[in-house]
C-alpha cells in the first residue's frame, strides 16, 4: 500500500514542480519582455535629450541627426518625430502627412508612451520585416512653424524574441506573446505549428477549453491583465496546459504552452522507485522501534516512571499503527487506481504526511535520547535572533490560517546579533508554538513576544512569552509537562499526535544553554510559556560580517537568474545533450539506498560510479582518469572500511584531484559533532539522512555549474 501512496505523492510532486518550473520560466520570459521595453523606451528618449542638446533650428537639421541617431543605434532602425499637426519626419528624411498615418491617434488619450506591433494600416514605415514600434511624448520642440511633440523609434522584434527561453520542457514547451487580438507579437515557429493557425484565439475555438471556461473568458482576463493556467485540447487532438502572464505597460500577455504528455511522461520514472520507498518506511519503523525499546528498557527506574512508559507505548502504538493502517490501504487503493491520476496525486500526499510524522517520532526519541545522556555539543555562532523568531512563525503561519488564528508577533531586542546555537534554540520555540497552534480552536489566538534586559557576565537575557486561548492544562499535569513522555488528553482537542516528548526536549536543551522555561495554564482559557536565555551580543565586527555575507549571497543570487533568493524550492537543470556527463561517486553499502541515489542521479543527468563500502569507493577514485569525478557522496558507517576512513584516504592519495574533488557526508548522525567529525575528516559539506533531494541536487548543480565554467 505503501507503494502506491507513494506513487500518489510523486505524481503530485512532480506536476508541482513542473508547474513550478512554467512559473519561472513565464518569471523569466516576462522579466526579460519588460526589462527589454524598458531599456528600449529609455534609448528613445537619449534621442530625445540629444535632439535637445544639439539645438537644432530647422525640421531639415532634425531629420539629418534622426539619420544619424538610427545610423549609430544598436536597436533602432528608423527613428520618427511627431508633430502636434499629425504630420511624421523620419530619420530617412521622409514626411508623412496627417491624412497618411495614425500614430498619432495613439497618443490622444493622454497616454504618455506606447509600444505596439507595426501594423501597415496605421501607415507604412519603410520596412517590410515583423517590427515593434515605440513612441514617447516629448517636452515640446519648435522648429520654424513646427512644434514637435512625440518621438517614434521602429525596431525588429528580434531585439525581444533573441533573449526568450522560446522552447522548454526538451521542445515541448512553447513560449509566445500575443496582443489583444490574439495576434503573435513574439513566438517561435511552433506556436502556430501547435494550433495550425497565426492567431491564438483561433486555436482555442477549434479545440476545447475545460472547466467551463470559454475564449470569451480569457480574453478578459488577458484585457484585465491577469495571471491565470487553463487547460485545454488543440484542434489535433493534443491536451495542453496554458499559463498566462500579463507584460506590464502593455496589452499583451505571455503564454507558456506545455502538453500534458510531458507531465505524464515525467511521473514514470519514478513509478519503480515506489517499492524501494515502502521498503524504506518499514527499516525506518523497525529502527524507530528498535531504539525505542532499547531506550525504555534503561530508562525504567521507578514505578512512576514505568506508568509513564506505559501510557507512552500505548499512545505511540496508536500513533504508529494510524499511518501504518492508513499505508496498508492506500497500497491497496493505488494498485487499482494507477491510471487515475487525480486519485493517485491524493494518496501519494496522504503517504507523505505519514511517512513525515513517522520520521517526527524518530527524530524526537533520538534527541531526548542524547540530550539525557549529556552528548548534545551545542554551536556558537553569531545568529540573528529576530530573524530566527521570524522563520519560526512562518513555519506555522499556514496551520494558523487554516484555523483561523489570530497572530501577534511583539518584538523588542535591542540586540537582534547574539552568539549561540540558532537551530537548536529555534527547535524550543517551535515546540512550544506548535503546540499552542494543535491545541488552539478555530478563532482563537495566540501572541508571541520577544524581550531583552541586561543579564550577568555580560551577556543579554533574551525572554519570550508564547501565549494561546487553547484548551488550557490542569494544574497537575502543570507539575509534569516536561516529563519525558507527558501527554493530557482533551476530548475538544482536534489532534493530540505526538510522542510527549516535545516539552521534555524544550527543557533540556533550555537548561543547557543555561536558560529556564515555565508555563502558566488554566483549563478552557489558555496556556502562557516563557523561556529565558542568556546570550552573548555578538561582536560588531562579526555582525558586519554577517550582514555582508548575506548581502553577497543575494546579490549573487540575483545576478545568476535575475531575481531574489527563492530558494524554498530548489530546481536543478539537467546537462544539455551533447555536455559531457559529470560523474558522481556513490560509497553505499545498502543495496536499495544505491538503487535510489543512482536512479535520481541518472535521471539529472549524472554518471552514476556505485562502491559498497570506504575501501571499493577509494579503489575507484584511484582507477579515475583526474578530474573525473565531480563529487563523492560518502556514507559514514560502511564495512570494511568506513567513509571518514575513506575520505582521509582520498584526501591522501598523490594527485591534484584528491585534495579538490568534494565530499559529502552522508549519515543519520545529524548532531554537531557529528558534522565537525565529518570536516575533520576532510569532508566539505553534510547531507543528512534521510535525504532531502531537492538539496543535494541543488548542491550538485552549483558544483556542476562551476564545473561548466571551467571547462
Amino acid at each position: 500500500m505503501a507503494v502506491f501512496v507513494y506513487m500518489g505523492q510523486l505524481s503530485a510532486t512532480v506536476a508541482d514542480y513542473l508547474m513550478t518550473s512554467m512559473d519561472e520560466i513565464s518569471r523569466h520570459d516576462v522579466e526579460t519582455i519588460e526589462g527589454s521595453l524598458s531599456d528600449s523606451y529609455a534609448r528613445l528618449e537619449s534621442v530625445a535629450d540629444r535632439l535637445e542638446v544639439y539645438d537644432v533650428e530647422t525640421v531639415a537639421e532634425a531629420q539629418e541627426q534622426l539619420n544619424l541617431e538610427a545610423a549609430s543605434s544598436p536597436l533602432f532602425n528608423a527613428v520618427y518625430l511627431l508633430a502636434d499637426n499629425g504630420d511624421l519626419y523620419s530619420s530617412s528624411l521622409v514626411r508623412l502627412g496627417a491624412d497618411q498615418h495614425g500614430y498619432d491617434e495613439l497618443f490622444s488619450d493622454g497616454r504618455e508612451r506606447f509600444v505596439m506591433l507595426y501594423e501597415e494600416e496605421l501607415g507604412r514605415l519603410e520596412t517590410t520585416k515583423e517590427s515593434l514600434v515605440y513612441g514617447i511624448r516629448i517636452p515640446a520642440i519648435d522648429l520654424g512653424d513646427m512644434r514637435f511633440v512625440a518621438l517614434l523609434g521602429r525596431t525588429d522584434l528580434s531585439s525581444i524574441r533573441d533573449q526568450l527561453l522560446i522552447e522548454s520542457f526538451d521542445g515541448k514547451g512553447i513560449s509566445s506573446v500575443v496582443d489583444s487580438s490574439g495576434y503573435y507579437v513574439v513566438g517561435s515557429s511552433a506556436a502556430t505549428d501547435l494550433a495550425g493557425r497565426d492567431n491564438f484565439y483561433d486555436m482555442l475555438e477549434a479545440g476545447s477549453i475545460e472547466g467551463g471556461v470559454t475564449v470569451d473568458d480569457i480574453r478578459r482576463n488577458i484585457a484585465d491583465g491577469r495571471n491565470f493556467v487553463v487547460y485545454c485540447t488543440n484542434g489535433a487532438g493534443e491536451r495542453l496546459v496554458l499559463s498566462f502572464a500579463p507584460v506590464e505597460g502593455t496589452a499583451w500577455s505571455f503564454i507558456m504552452a506545455v502538453p500534458m504528455e510531458v507531465f505524464d511522461r515525467r511521473v514514470a520514472p519514478f513509478v519503480t522507485m515506489t517499492a524501494g520507498m515502502l521498503a524504506a518506511v518499514v527499516l525506518a519503523l523497525a529502527a524507530m522501534m528498535l531504539v525505542l525499546f532499547r531506550y525504555m528498557k534503561r530508562s525504567v527506574q521507578a514505578q512512576a516512571e514505568a506508568s509513564a512508559r506505559t501510557e507512552f507505548l500505548s499512545n505511540m502504538s496508536h500513533e504508529i499503527r494510524t499511518p501504518l493502517n492508513g499505508i496498508i490501504g492506500l497500497n491497496h487503493l493505488m494498485e487499482r487506481h494507477l491510471g487515475d491520476e487525480a486519485a493517485m496525486e491524493g494518496y501519494v500526499r496522504k503517504l507523505g504526511k505519514s511517512v513525515n510524522y513517522l520520521l517526527s517520532l524518530v527524530n524526537d526519541i533520538l534527541d531526548v535520547s542524547k540530550l539525557q545522556a549529556g552528548k548534545v555539543e551545542l554551536a556558537e555562532a553569531p545568529f540573528n535572533l529576530a530573524a530566527a523568531i521570524g522563520d519560526v512563525c512562518d513555519m506555522q503561519r499556514e496551520a494558523m490560517d487554516e484555523k483561523g488564528i489570530r497572530f501577534q508577533l511583539h518584538r523588542n531586542l535591542p540586540h537582534p546579533w547574539l552568539v549561540g546555537d540558532e537551530v537548536r534554540i529555534s527547535q524550543v520555540f517551535v515546540n512550544i508554538l506548535s503546540n499552542a497552534v494543535k491545541f488552539t480552536p478555530e478563532g482563537g489566538s495566540i501572541t508571541f513576544e520577544a524581550s531583552q534586559a541586561e543579564g550577568s557576565d555580560g551577556k543579554v537575557r533574551c525572554d519570550i512569552a508564547i501565549s494561546d486561548t487553547g484548551c488550557g492544562m490542569t494544574a497537575e499535569f502543570q507539575k509534569r509537562i516536561f516529563d519525558t513522555f507527558s501527554q493530557e488528553r482533551h476530548t475538544t482537542s482536534e489532534s493530540q499526535k505526538g510522542t510527549g516528548l516535545g516539552m521534555a526536549i524544550s527543557q533540556l536543551l533550555t537548561c543547557q544553554m543555561g536558560g529556564t522555561i515555565s508555563v502558566e495554564s488554566e483549563v478552557g482559557k489558555g496556556s502562557r510559556f516563557f523561556v529565558s536565555i542568556p546570550l552573548a551580543v555578538a561582536p560588531a565586527g562579526v555582525v558586519r560580517l554577517q550582514e555582508a555575507g548575506a548581502a553577497a549571497v543575494a546579490q549573487a543570487l540575483e545576478a545568476r537568474d535575475g531575481r531574489p533568493d527563492e530558494a524554498a524550492a530548489p530546481q536543478v537543470e539537467k546537462a544539455p545533450a551533447g555536455d559531457r556527463p559529470f560523474a558522481v561517486l556513490v560509497a553505499e553499502d545498502n543495496e536499495l539506498n544505491t538503487e535510489i541515489l543512482t536512479s535520481i542521479l541518472s535521471e539529472e543527468g549524472y554518471a552514476v560510479t556505485a562502491a559498497e563500502n570506504g575501501q571499493a569507493a577509494l579503489e575507484a577514485f584511484a582507477a579515475s582518469s583526474e578530474g573525473h569525478f565531480l563529487a563523492v557522496l560518502m556514507d559514514a558507517q560502511m564495512p570494511v572500511m568506513d567513509g571518514y576512513d575513506a575520505a582521509r584516504a582520498i584526501r591522501a592519495l598523490p594527485r591534484p584531484d584528491a585534495a579538490a574533488v568534494t565530499i559529502f557526508a552522508c549519515t543519520a548522525s545529524t548532531f554537531a559533532e557529528d558534522r565537525a567529525r565529518a570536516l575533520e575528516a576532510g569532508m566539505d559539506d553534510f547531507l543528512a539522512k534521510p535525504l532531502n533531494v531537492p538539496v543535494m541536487l541543488q548542491k550538485l548543480g552549483a558544483l556542476r555549474e562551476g564545473g561548466r565554467h571551467e571547462q
